[in-house]
């Protein structure tokens, strides 16, 4: 294999880096900025997003930036960095944050930073949703696909970079930047203490409200794959490419495809991806350093080109191929085959639900025979198991779609009894953006109720993983929370960060009188009415709010759908 660019990594002693591309060496009056990820080491360096954007700003001699993760904090300044860019995957994440803002001492709150203190942000799937509970604890959040809005970041901070007064400099990236959404830019009245939002109200008449997601509309340009390769992170020596962003089906519940989608007229498709060539030659010059490709999109083999692909990793000898979860309806016999001659066991599902009818709630156009049939292709290829996806807890649902989704991986199992059968099955979390955001979670009680039924149902038929019922309860509150949480985070922060510091936490806030925000059942479990304004309304993911309460209705017919497959 060719020897590629390398320079000393964050702990030479311990990680052993192979660079893919040459990192340019910054000038004097570069602008100073920490790309932080609040994980371990190997788990950061498995997050293609954050590498591609740490790599966009390595080759960039205006921009001098190193990595902090949150096993490997090092003996930077913070005044002397000009920015903090946080990637912000997951609710828990605000733990190890505050664990960083604390190892630099840097203040909690934005309100209470200097000028001399780093800009804070954040980007990511969190603050794409609904940044609000975490409002408080950032500067500004970036809204949508960061590799163009970094650079219009950098180039309007350029501009502004000698205004003295930390505000006056907030206030003129919010106006510049596309995408940019800073909090203390707006004002946030309420219905009492424990009611829901009245207005939502920008400061200045030039803060734009909503702030507009960004999306990019040349895949071509910015297929994402791994530039810097490391032995010690979850995805070992591996070349992570992304086949595909985005999803053009539609799941009621999916932030992926909602998150993902344009605004309408702009003609951007809900699914893009580069072209099948540019993805090869990527390849190509992947597995000069490694034997190991992972093909990365919530749907790869939507890819039009799919099989085209597929014909060029059956020519490669000794290659290691994996994926994300497939869907079934465009997984084939070939698809099969290749990640099977790619040396992969099992292949990942994602079915939702065993219930015919459920699954026309939720907008999951897959037929019983269609599931069926792939778990047959992957028997055929050779594969050892299938892991399945599924969701208890959905709109509608009652036991009887959780016992038929028991039956279906039965009948999976009856007709190819080699097969492994494994599923992986979470509860139903409302999401700020899509079809189901006003719909209610089902309490703790219920999810383990029927996350048993699942257990009980298949104890010789499948490996059955069920998520936390507290943690997805722990989401629930979060995902539509507002910034009056923020109260909440900092004690819960200051008693472990563990989720049985949630209930402690409320409990002495409450005992000490400070509790100003409503209990957390109505933020985790209550049904929105359609006219409540929701903390996230001074962001638009594109689709209007009047088309998305609707598509979230149930479909013609469904009350009086048969609970059969």
């Amino acid at each position: 294999m060719s020897k590629a660019p390398t320079r000393p990594a964050y702990r030479q002693d311990e990680h052993q880096e192979t660079y893919l591309y040459q990192p340019v060496a910054p000038h004097a009056d570069a602008v100073r900025i920490a790309m932080v990820y609040p994980a371990p080491y190997q788990i950061a360096m498995s997050s293609l997003g954050y590498l591609v954007l740490f790599q966009q700003m390595d080759i960039n001699p205006d921009i001098d930036v190193r990595r902090i993760y949150a096993d490997t904090l090092t003996e930077h300044n913070p005044r002397e960095l000009e920015f903090m860019g946080l990637s912000f995957a997951f609710e828990l994440d605000i733990v190890k944050v505050l664990d960083i803002y604390a190892a630099y001492d840097i203040p909690m709150f934005a309100k209470d930073r200097e000028r001399s203190h780093p800009l804070i942000f954040a980007g990511g799937p969190v603050p794409m949703s609904n940044p609000e509970p975490f409002a408080e604890f950032f500067d500004f959040f970036l809204i949508g696909e960061g590799e163009e809005v970094m650079v219009k970041l950098m180039e309007a901070y350029r501009k502004y970079r000698d205004i003295p007064d930390r505000e006056e400099l907030i206030h003129r990236l919010a106006t510049e930047v596309p995408g940019l959404y800073a909090p203390g830019m707006y004002d946030v009245a309420y219905e009492g203490p424990d009611g829901p939002i009245s207005a939502i109200t920008p400061k200045y008449p030039d803060i734009p409200m909503p702030v507009q997601k960004q999306l990019i509309a040349n895949m071509d340009d910015y297929i994402a794959s791994t530039p810097i390769i490391s032995d010690k992170a979850i995805f070992s020596n591996t070349l992570l490419v992304e086949v595909m962003r985005g999803c053009a089906h539609r799941c009621r519940f999916c932030l992926a495809s909602y998150s993902m989608l344009g605004p309408m007229g702009s003609g951007l498709p809900p699914a893009r991806g580069g072209t099948i060539e540019k993805i090869i030659k990527i390849i190509e010059n992947g597995i000069q350093y490694t034997d190991k490709v992972g093909l990365l999109g919530a749907l790869v083999s939507d890819h039009p080109e799919f099989p085209v692909l597929c014909d060029y990793l059956d020519a490669k000898e000794g290659l290691s191929i994996s994926s994300s979860s497939l869907r079934v309806d465009t997984l084939t016999q070939q698809i099969a085959n290749t990640f099977k001659k790619g040396g992969q066991k099992q292949l990942t599902l994602a079915i939702e639900t065993g219930s015919e009818r459920m699954r026309r709630r939720i907008n999951k156009n897959l037929k019983h025979p269609q599931i069926l049939e792939a778990a047959a292709m992957m028997s055929k290829a050779g594969l050892e198991g299938v892991k399945f996806y599924g969701m208890v807890g959905l709109p509608d649902e009652d036991d009887h779609d959780v016992e038929l989704l028991a039956d279906l991986l039965k009948e999976v199992r009856k007709d190819n009894p080699k097969l492994k059968i494994h599923l992986g099955c979470s509860s139903f979390v409302p999401k700020a953006g899509t079809p189901f955001q006003w719909q209610p979670k089902i309490s703790n009680k219920l999810v383990d109720h029927r996350f048993n039924i699942l257990r009980k149902h298949l104890l010789k038929t499948a490996d059955v993983r069920a998520s936390s019922a507290k943690w997805d309860y722990f989401q629930a509150f979060l995902s539509r929370g507002d910034r009056r949480l923020s109260k909440l985070i900092v004690r819960f922060y200051e008693l472990g960060g563990s989720l049985g510091s949630v209930n402690r936490a409320y409990k002495e806030l409450k005992e000490e009188g400070k509790v100003d925000f409503p209990d957390l059942d109505w933020y985790a479990l209550r049904e929105r009415p359609e006219n409540e304004i929701l903390p996230w309304e001074m962001i638009s993911l594109g689709v209007p709010k009047h088309i998305l309460y609707k598509e979230g209705l149930p479909p013609p017919g469904f009350e009086n759908a048969k609970f059969t497959n």
